[in-house]
């Protein structure tokens, strides 16, 4: 297997802000400077959160990868910790509007909107917790998953 660079070396312009954290603040033109977010201790280049204020949703979590210069997203609900929307992008200033987005509430869509390349699961919002309503989101979710497959 072999070792990953140094992260200084792949996110050159994320080490020179010292955080993934500083960075997203910097590509956002000051957009994100009210943003809760938090970055990882042993790992700041890499690793961040962006909280959200809907009681509904998790933080968004926001990845740098190790062998290329890349960058995930993952967004879930807080009742089952499932993934609502997600994503991968060479380019930091989508990350940025996805993550703007997220912490300002936008509406799972409105992500897409911004940002290209986020991916919506198929999954829904329920703030209620309705039970009716987790069971559609889920056969929606299997619904989208499957019209996704590359077979028929």
């Amino acid at each position: 297997m072999p070792i990953p660079p140094d992260p200084a070396d792949l996110y050159p312009d994320v080490a020179s802000h010292a955080s993934l954290r500083a960075a997203l603040h910097a590509v956002s033109e000051g957009c994100l400077a009210t943003a809760s977010m938090r970055s990882s201790e042993s790992e700041p280049l890499t690793h961040v959160s962006v909280d959200c204020p809907l009681p509904h949703r998790n933080p968004l979590l926001i990845s740098a990868w190790v062998h290329e210069r890349r960058w995930s997203i993952r967004g879930t609900d807080s009742f089952q910790d499932l993934e609502l929307v997600g994503g991968r992008t060479g380019q930091l200033k989508e990350v940025a509007a996805a993550a703007l987005a997220w912490h300002n509430g936008e509406p799972l869509d409105a992500l897409q909107q911004v940002a290209p390349f986020v991916h919506l699961s198929g999954r829904f919002e329920v703030p209620d917790l309705d039970p009716a309503r987790l069971t559609a989101s889920e056969w929606q979710h299997l619904r989208t998953e499957a019209n996704e497959l590359d077979y028929p």
